[in-house]
């Protein structure tokens, strides 16, 4: 009804007065978002995957990539960004970013993932803070050592974003080369403040498309080496060369999982595409956690 009014304000001339009248909810006002890493106009690389995590005090961290796609002349980053809570005002932000740093990676948006249906992979990061061991972590999937990827984790000290760790810290440990590991999921800090990561993996059959999800379970995210422990999720595997789906990626862009400390004890609850019917499906599974 309104827009109606105003076509028809606009086809008749009217006095200055009526035509400068503009309905209060239509007055320019700024954007009711907050810009938190500003788009590549000089290569136009991708921003792609981002995910938010928050303190106890409401301070927001965001991650991304920076060129999904490998559409660019630019390096493979992981993107972090630190926005104090006063600067999350209503109805629009008063400030922006007081930190930022970027994670080189090596990517897997070129990496063939046999049985994935989109063929190629991406490095979307998933995040957490861990209020008591005042950090901000990030985990994503890496080709640096491993052609199939590896899964790493890379810790920053809350504000600052100054790096824990002098280098990314991988959390598979299994070492044979040629092992998919792949689309990790990381939500937040169980009541410890330590991280439960699970992702896809291979390792049972390294040179097949048969498919686990793993975990690694109470991550300090202050460490510095390789967890001496994986815990198998799934207990069945699903060849994902023989699932398909009319949903591309037949096995999704990721996995999820959620800490419950509402107890006395943590739990983990993790989600995934599961094959195991030859078509995919949500699969979940709980465990306890230390």
């Amino acid at each position: 009804m309104l827009l109606a009014a105003l076509d028809r304000l606009a086809a008749y001339p009217q006095p200055r007065s009526v035509r400068t009248a503009r309905p209060r909810a239509l007055q320019r006002r700024p954007p009711p978002y907050l810009i938190v890493q500003p788009a590549d106009l000089v290569h136009f690389c991708e921003l792609e995957g981002s995910y938010p995590a928050t303190s106890k005090g409401g301070d927001l961290y965001v991650a991304n990539e920076f060129n999904w796609g490998d559409g660019c002349q630019s390096p493979h980053l992981e993107q972090v960004a630190f926005i104090p809570q006063v600067c999350l005002t209503l109805p629009s932000a008063s400030c922006g970013p007081a930190a930022t740093n970027e994670i080189p990676i090596v990517s897997t948006d070129l990496t063939i993932f046999p049985g994935y249906s989109r063929g190629v992979g991406n490095d979307f990061p998933r995040i957490a803070v861990s209020d008591s061991k005042g950090t901000v972590s990030i985990v994503w999937n890496d080709t640096r050592s491993n052609p199939q990827a590896d899964i790493l984790l890379q810790s920053l000290w809350l504000g600052n974003l100054v790096p824990v760790q002098f280098a990314p810290v991988k959390l598979n440990n299994d070492i044979v080369i040629g092992t998919m590991h792949f689309l990790p999921s990381l939500r937040h800090a169980d009541a410890k403040g330590l991280l439960n990561v699970a992702w896809y993996d291979r390792r049972r059959n390294p040179n097949s498309a048969e498919t686990d999800m793993y975990a690694a379970l109470a991550v300090d995210p202050t460490t510095m080496s390789t967890p001496a422990s994986n815990v198998r999720v799934t207990n069945v595997a699903s060849d994902w060369l023989s699932v398909g789906s009319i949903i591309n990626p037949n096995f999704g862009d990721y996995t999820d999982n959620f800490i419950d400390i509402s107890g006395t004890t943590s739990t983990m609850f993790v989600a995934w595409s599961d094959g195991r019917f030859n078509i995919p499906q949500p699969f979940a599974a709980h465990q306890g956690v230390k």
